[in-house]
């Protein structure tokens, strides 16, 4: 029986040899170091010891985590203002509202509850973001009240008010995309390994999921390449619960030999 720790990268699950992983930490703030080779994201000090720390993504050729955030972000930029938009049809048209109502509900404010950091420039942006995002839906939920009993002023309002809010959301928004680096470290993960000649290294990954025990023998064989990618050793596949976990054999940060 075999344990291995099992983590995700967008939608797709890996697994590793839990003898292979020293330690599961944060991902760290990293020192850069400009003379390593490009896929080395940078270093930092753990135990007396220096970990060069590369990102998984990278290593399999897919775009980074900090890129997928500022997907993200541009998304819930777009829904914002489709909001907005839907709310000054609703008072100049008479169109029904059917946006989110609470500063819970909506996209952005779903994720601004979701995400909690440690770092304090960071926790402070937030902590603005969210105040401006829900001092704007309270606004508007009021405005919509007014709306049915005056609806003269609660245009006005519209143009006064909550337009002012909204560029007070995007701005406080836009202080946290500036340190889009720090959201990435602060939600992923970094699985400490035990490399060549016993001197550990660091990947950084997207999330880890469980620890799954399972017998060797129910690793099939995959289709992939034996080697995903310069980096990384694929043993096979194991299906567990209806998803094919990729079963990672080996991992090094140096390139592999033709």
């Amino acid at each position: 029986m075999t344990s291995f720790v099992i983590f995700k990268t967008l939608e797709q699950l890996y697994g590793i040899d839990i003898e292979c992983v020293k330690r599961i930490l944060p991902s760290p703030f990293l020192t850069g170091m400009p003379d390593e080779d490009e896929h080395i994201e940078g270093m930092f000090i753990y135990e007396g010891e220096i970990i060069k720390v590369v990102s998984f993504r990278k290593l399999i050729g897919i775009k980074s985590y900090e890129e997928q955030l500022h997907q993200l972000f541009s998304q819930l930029r777009a829904e914002h203002q489709e909001w907005l938009e839907a709310l000054q049809e609703t008072l100049e048209e008479g169109n029904a509202f059917t946006q989110a109502m609470t500063s819970h509900s909506c996209s952005l404010g779903k994720w601004i509850d979701s995400f909690h950091p440690d770092d304090e420039a960071l926790l402070d942006a937030m902590k603005q973001l969210s105040f401006h995002h829900q001092q704007l839906h309270q606004s508007a939920l009021h405005l919509l009240e007014e709306k049915q009993i005056n609806p003269q002023a609660a245009k006005k309002r519209l143009q006064s008010e909550i337009t002012a809010l909204h560029e007070k959301v995007f701005n406080s928004f836009e202080s946290v995309v500036k340190m889009s680096n720090k959201v990435a470290v602060t939600l992923q993960r970094c699985l400490v390994l035990l490399g060549e000649n016993k001197h550990s290294f660091g990947i950084n990954i997207d999330e880890v999921v469980d620890i799954l025990h399972s017998d060797e023998k129910q690793i099939h064989s995959s289709q992939e390449e034996e080697h995903m990618g310069d980096f990384i050793s694929v043993a096979g596949v194991l299906e567990h619960k209806g998803k094919l976990i990729t079963i990672i054999k080996d991992v090094t940060i140096n390139k592999r030999s033709a």
